[in-house]
């Protein structure tokens, strides 16, 4: 095998992910991520505006960070979800204020 071919095969099985999230956790990703388009704040914006990541867990929950940065209109926001057996039992906003 050639040198290029060998460092090009190399970079592409560097590139591929260290591993995929499991369905629990790809649930609770998609439950935080629709929960946020019913927050009416951020109800009008593209879903590029809501980034979610899996956070701490356990056998029946998982805490879900999420972020909202946009531009127009400039929205900014953060705080967690909690999912206990696939529904959402806790939704914080860590940038709300009263």
């Amino acid at each position: 095998m050639n040198k290029p071919l060998l460092i090009a095969s190399l970079v592409s099985l560097a590139a591929l992910p260290a591993h995929a999230f499991d369905q629990q956790t790809t649930e609770a990703l998609t439950v935080c991520h629709a929960y946020l388009w019913d927050v009416p704040d951020y109800a009008d914006l593209p879903n590029a505006a809501i980034s979610v990541y899996p956070g701490i867990t356990n056998d029946t929950s998982i805490t879900v960070f999420w972020n909202v940065y946009w531009d127009e209109p400039v929205t900014r926001a953060a705080g967690n979800c909690t999912i206990i057996n696939g529904d959402l039992e806790g939704f914080e906003d860590y940038t709300a204020t009263e």
